[in-house]
């Protein structure tokens, strides 16, 4: 008898080592995909919640100084006041358009606006610095320490061009 081997296949067990080898391989790259694509989505968040602070200023901006000096009375005092939604109607709208976009992405999310009056040496109002934060957290609640809040922040300068 002649003993001729002559494999023109694979075994079962070979193949099954294989797949084997070809899944552990492929786990981390499986979570290098997933972590990507959770990064996309936090820098996609911090850039959208910038672009709507620097909105929100831009359009309180385009208020008249002399409306800021009317509802706001005690402007000259140097205190901090919340701008109210008043004077940033449609980037409200954009804000909470954004929140809601991403309800399962984001907690605890919010936003706030103060401005406060800078003078010269002639007592003169010169100058109100708008101050945003925008926040939210991708986990947990606010008692839960464990997960950071994300903010973003934003200030910006309104010269008032009557002052001396």
């Amino acid at each position: 008898m002649q003993a001729c081997i002559n494999r023109k296949g694979a075994t079962l067990l070979e193949i099954v080592i294989a797949a084997f080898i070809l899944a552990v391989a492929f786990i981390p790259i499986l979570r290098l995909v997933d972590f990507g694509s959770t990064s996309t989505a936090k820098v996609g968040h911090y850039a959208k919640a910038t672009r709507l602070a620097q909105e929100l200023i831009e359009e309180c901006k385009h208020v008249p100084f002399k409306v800021y000096q009317k509802h706001y009375s005690d402007l000259a005092s140097g205190n901090s006041f919340d701008v109210h939604p008043q004077f940033y109607k449609e980037t409200a709208k954009s804000i909470e358009s954004f929140f809601k976009e991403n309800i399962d992405a984001m907690k605890d999310y919010g936003c706030s606006a103060t401005l406060k009056a800078k003078k010269n040496d002639l007592d003169q109002i010169v100058e109100v610095w708008f101050e945003v934060e925008i926040f939210w957290r991708d986990k947990g609640t606010k008692e839960d320490e464990r997960f950071g809040r994300r903010v973003v922040r934003a200030g910006n300068a309104y010269y008032n061009s009557e002052a001396i």
